[in-house]
């Protein structure tokens, strides 16, 4: 979890341990499952809290427009992409799952206990930054420190919520036959995400 940089991390812990008391009283096997950021597949794939943060960037440098447009192959003149950058950790990772993962997951659970539906090995946050990045046409980089420019402190506190995500997490697995979160599929994530008008993105 996340705590104690983030309280929703210190109410999953809490609850945990009701759970627990309540199952030894009462002498009952539970079994809890915890998943890391649920994404969809590539086939199908579904906003969610990960563009909903890419929508942010997006929001901030006024590019949805544009973004579109180069989606769809109509974007002619070269585009000046913006060097942003964003507290965190470029080496940590993000634990990203597909949604098929984690029902196959729950699917095969036969017993009591406590299972990890997490991503076995995550992309880090640069290197999503840069997936990301071409086709938004911003230059993403995560700094550990910075004296921010004022967009660029106009998007940390826009974005606070995220903040202690992206200081990287080392979540153990019990999905260790999970496929790669690839480059193609996060690209392919955001363009679907833009594309459909999901996201309540203006600019």
């Amino acid at each position: 979890y996340t705590w104690p940089d983030n309280p929703y991390g210190l109410s999953k812990i809490e609850n945990e341990k009701d759970i627990a008391k309540f199952a030894k009283e009462h002498n009952i096997e539970v079994t809890i499952l915890k998943p890391s950021i649920v994404m969809g597949t590539a086939e199908h794939p579904y906003p969610g809290h990960f563009s909903r943060f890419i929508s942010a960037v997006i929001q901030t440098h006024r590019r949805a427009e544009l973004v579109r447009r180069k989606i769809e192959g109509s974007l002619r003149l070269p585009v000046i992409e913006p060097l942003f950058r964003i507290r965190g950790n470029p080496e940590g990772k993000l634990n990203l799952i597909q949604i098929d993962q984690v029902a196959r997951g729950i699917a095969g659970i036969e017993k009591a206990g406590t299972f990890w539906l997490t991503h076995p090995d995550p992309p880090t946050l640069q290197q999503l930054a840069d997936w990301v990045g071409e086709v938004i046409m911003v230059r993403m980089k995560f700094e550990p420190e910075f004296k921010p420019t004022p967009i660029e402190a106009a998007f940390q506190k826009m974005t606070a919520a995220f903040a202690p995500y992206l200081q990287g997490d080392k979540f153990p697995s019990n999905l260790h036959l999970s496929p790669p979160i690839t480059k193609s599929f996060i690209q392919e994530t955001v363009k679907r995400s833009l594309y459909l008008d999901q996201l309540p993105i203006k600019g």
